[in-house]
């Protein structure tokens, strides 16, 4: 495993960008999608101890203030489904804020006034007539009914038990993703408080693009993080000492760059690098 600590999530993107350019550089993966990608075969694991110091994101990235914002409020809103052919495959909101759940929509043949009536009044009690037909429907995934994973999973059981190691969320979602072509990168993410009550994030990718993606997945997940920090608090009793934030780890087991696709951001990392460690040994002369 490829180990990373840094003060601010901007240094950690930029030495993750060095350190698998210089791993990985001649050395050519293609992807199931006939991608070529470096790819350094090892999970990288980044700690990033304090996610909210500057420099927040590295001035290499191409994604401005503006989407970072957006990308990062994404992370724990729901956004409303259309069912309009234009929605997202998923959104990581929606599978962390409004998980699917399955129910069964009971529908009967037409019978006469007496026979409705007394299928009515054996519905109250929970029967179903064997006349009637079952299907399994989906709520949730951004139309409302799902399970919301970061306040029932997360922020409701760190209130009612501090120490927990369940308060977790997942995004996997086997009925569709096992045969999806896009399936969510980040799958988990688990809050601890620890004995200096700051609360501590950890995050896995299955997948993640070191290059064009990571630095707005942390940038994200800070935000993340806050949200719950600042939820916990508000629902702790007066007694109980405030929660600060505390530091980001992310886990990515297929950890990559697309530096052919993405040659342009690649390059003004690696000159912003350059430009780094030429200052770093001028002050040492």
């Amino acid at each position: 495993m490829i180990l990373i600590k840094k003060r601010s999530i901007g240094q950690a993107h930029e030495e993750v960008i060095r350190e698998i350019t210089k791993r990985c550089e001649g050395r050519v993966r293609v992807t199931e999608d006939g991608e070529y990608t470096w790819d350094p075969e090892e999970p990288v694991c980044i700690h990033v101890d304090e996610p909210f110091a500057e420099p927040m994101r590295s001035g290499a990235s191409l994604f401005g203030e503006k989407f970072s914002e957006q990308y990062q409020a994404s992370l724990y809103r729901i956004t409303p489904r259309r069912d309009d052919g234009t929605d997202a495959v998923y959104t990581y909101g929606n599978r962390l804020r409004d998980y699917p759940v399955a129910g069964v929509e009971i529908t009967r043949k037409s019978a006469g006034a007496v026979r409705n009536a007394i299928d009515a009044l054996f519905k109250k009690i929970g029967y179903v007539p064997a006349h009637a037909c079952g299907e399994i429907t989906w709520k949730g995934d951004g139309r409302e009914g799902g399970i919301d994973q970061i306040r029932e999973s997360i922020i409701d059981r760190l209130v009612s038990n501090p120490k927990s190691r369940r308060a977790i969320a997942i995004t996997w979602f086997p009925v569709q993703d096992i045969s999806a072509d896009e399936p969510p990168c980040l799958q988990i993410v688990q809050c601890l408080i620890d004995q200096n009550n700051r609360l501590n994030l950890v995050c896995v990718f299955r997948s993640n693009d070191m290059l064009s993606a990571w630095g707005q997945n942390a940038f994200g997940l800070a935000h993340l993080q806050k949200y719950i920090c600042e939820q916990v608090n508000l629902k702790r009793k007066g007694d109980e000492p405030r929660l600060s934030q505390g530091w980001l780890e992310t886990v990515s087991i297929s950890a990559h760059m697309y530096f052919h696709r993405d040659q342009l951001e690649l390059n003004l990392f690696l000159e912003k690098i350059k430009t780094g460690e030429l200052f770093q040994s001028f002050q040492r002369r």
